[in-house]
C-alpha cells in the first residue's frame, strides 16, 4: 500500500517499539449490565475516585427498564486471573449504591491502556514524518476518538492544531517521571520469570479449556487444551519484546503484561503492538 500519510489507530500501536510503549501500560477492566427500572438512577456519567476505581453509565432500554452498565476492578494485564471474584465485588458495590438493580444481562472485560499522565497520545509519531497515531485512552476511547479525528486530519492538511502540544506522542511530562519508572518496573520483573518453575509439572495435567505456564527444560511453554482435548503448545515469549505471557481463564486468551498483548489459545495474535504468532513448540 502507497500513501502520501498513514494513521495507525490501533489500541495498542503496532509501528513502534519502544517510543510509545514504554509511556503507557495495559490494563485489564471488568463490566456487567443490569436491568434498573426507569428513573431508579438519573441520567448522568458517574465514576469515584477509588483504587481501583468504579464507573457507571446509563443505557435507554426499552418498556419500562433501562440497562445500566458499571465497571472497574482493573488491574494490570496480567497480573491477576480472579475475574469472577471481580464480577462479585463489582455487583455488591453497586447494589449496596442501588437496592432496585434488577438482574444481570451480561459480563465481560476490556483493555484499556494508561498513559503516565492519563492524556492519550495522538499526533505525529515519534521520530516519524507522516505517520500518525491515536493511543493511550485510558477509559476515554470515546471523547479521544472524536479528538483525533480533528487533531490528526489538521495536522494532515493545515500543518497545525491548537491541541498538538497537549497530546503530543513525543511529550515526557516531568511531573509524571515517577509512573514512567514505576510502570517500567513490571518488565524486569516479568523477565525474571523465565527462571521460575511452571504453573504446572506437565501439560498432561490440563483439563479441556484449560491454559498453563509448564516449563520444558531450559523454554517455558504457554500449554492449552481446548474443550474438545486437542493440546496446543506455544512459546511463552511474546514475539514483541520477549515478555513472558499469562493466562487469562475469563478471556481465554494469552496476555502480555509488559505492553498489552493479547494472543488465541492456539498462538495467534489478537492485539498489539505484537502482530505476529506465539512460535510453536515442537515437542
Amino acid at each position: 500500500m502507497r500513501a502520501r500519510h498513514a494513521v495507525v489507530a490501533t489500541n495498542a500501536p503496532i509501528n513502534d517499539r519502544y517510543a510509545i510503549h514504554s509511556k503507557q501500560a495495559p490494563y485489564r477492566t471488568y463490566a456487567m449490565a443490569f436491568s434498573v427500572p426507569k428513573k431508579a438512577l438519573p441520567d448522568g456519567l458517574y465514576w469515584d475516585t477509588l483504587e481501583a476505581y468504579h464507573y457507571v453509565r446509563l443505557q435507554p432500554g426499552t418498556g419500562q427498564s433501562d440497562i445500566l452498565i458499571v465497571g472497574g476492578a482493573d488491574h494490570k494485564t496480567g497480573e491477576a486471573d480472579d475475574a469472577d471474584a471481580r464480577f462479585l465485588a463489582l455487583e455488591a458495590w453497586m447494589r449496596n449504591l442501588l437496592p432496585a438493580l434488577g438482574k444481570e444481562l451480561h459480563r465481560w472485560s476490556g483493555q484499556i491502556l494508561d498513559t503516565i499522565d492519563y492524556a492519550g497520545f495522538i499526533g505525529l509519531n515519534p521520530g516519524s514524518k507522516r505517520t500518525f497515531v491515536s493511543t493511550g485512552d485510558s477509559g476515554q476511547g470515546i471523547t479521544h476518538g472524536a479528538v483525533a479525528g480533528i487533531l490528526i486530519s489538521d495536522l494532515i492538511l493545515k500543518g497545525e492544531s491548537p491541541w498538538m502540544d497537549v497530546y503530543d506522542p513525543s511529550r515526557k511530562p516531568i511531573k509524571a517521571a515517577g509512573a514512567f519508572l514505576s510502570e517500567n518496573l513490571s518488565v524486569p520483573k516479568n523477565f525474571a520469570e523465565y527462571v521460575a518453575p511452571g504453573e504446572r509439572s506437565s501439560w498432561d495435567e490440563l483439563k479441556p479449556g484449560e491454559g498453563a505456564i509448564v516449563r520444558k527444560g531450559l523454554s517455558k511453554i504457554a500449554a492449552y487444551r481446548d474443550d474438545t482435548g486437542n493440546l496446543y503448545l506455544r512459546s511463552a515469549a511474546c514475539p514483541h519484546l520477549g515478555c513472558h505471557v499469562h493466562w487469562n481463564s475469563f478471556e481465554r486468551c494469552w496476555d502480555c503484561p509488559c505492553h498489552g498483548s493479547q494472543f488465541a489459545p492456539d498462538g495467534t495474535a489478537l492485539n498489539g503492538p505484537a502482530f505476529s504468532p506465539l512460535a510453536e513448540y515442537k515437542p
